[in-house]
């Protein structure tokens, strides 16, 4: 399956590997040209323990790249994921900007059916706003529109040290969306990783944004 992860932080860079790891062709996206240039290189930017192994073998195979053009990384992709910094305001409320700027991006350049996956952390009802900027951005008859896109919530639950591990065997996977579209390809996509029968909890957007909220609370 063809994959674009949108921010190569932490959980961006993890989640891009590791989705290649299993064969699928990803392409990392970042507007940080000397930090692409880097990776390009085989250059990994963080340290992860068993990363570096994913990442450069995936490399070598030809199933991870890095760009920092929008357009070519989502152009072929099913699934774009976004992996974005929402660092907390003043008032301690998330920064979306970066979500709905990426958003709105999309907007102008979905021109087939794509899965655009918030992977960052956000507020509940954030599925609902990015689907929205989508929206408007697209020059299109709202139902031909509609038909386009769907936006899916998959929080992600990785421990600093243990990323690799908890995302190539996760305790559970938790996918916010009521679109049977969207729900039998992300079931697909996560098939290699909870092939022990670790379980897939489906719910609606705003519960999987919740889920992660509390998750964090419990932590």
């Amino acid at each position: 399956m063809n994959i674009a992860v949108v921010g190569t932080g932490y959980v961006g860079l993890v989640t891009g590997t590791c989705f290649a790891e299993t064969g699928n062709h990803v392409t990392c996206i970042d507007i940080n040209a000397e930090k692409v240039a880097r990776m390009q290189q085989g250059e990994i930017p963080i340290y992860e323990p068993h990363l570096e192994t994913l990442f450069q073998r995936n490399i070598r195979q030809g199933r991870l790249t890095f760009t920092t053009k929008l357009d070519e990384g989502v152009k072929n992709a099913a699934v774009v994921f976004l992996a974005l910094p929402t660092p907390p305001g003043e008032d301690g409320s998330a920064d979306l900007s970066h979500v709905h700027d990426v958003a709105s991006q999309l907007g102008t350049l979905i021109q087939s059916y794509k899965i655009i996956v918030n992977k960052s952390t956000v507020p509940v009802g954030t599925a609902e706003q990015v689907r929205k900027v989508i929206l408007s951005a697209m020059k299109k008859d709202p139902s031909e529109a509609n038909s386009l896109f769907d936006v899916v919530s998959n929080p992600e639950f990785l421990r600093e040290g243990f990323a690799v591990d908890d995302f190539m065997k996760p305790d559970r996977v938790v996918i916010g969306t009521g679109s049977e579209r969207a729900k039998k390809v992300l079931t697909e996509l996560y098939g290699p990783f909870v092939r022990q029968g670790n379980p897939v909890y489906f719910m609606d957007e705003r519960s999987s944004e919740l889920t992660k909220y509390a998750a964090n609370a419990f932590l």
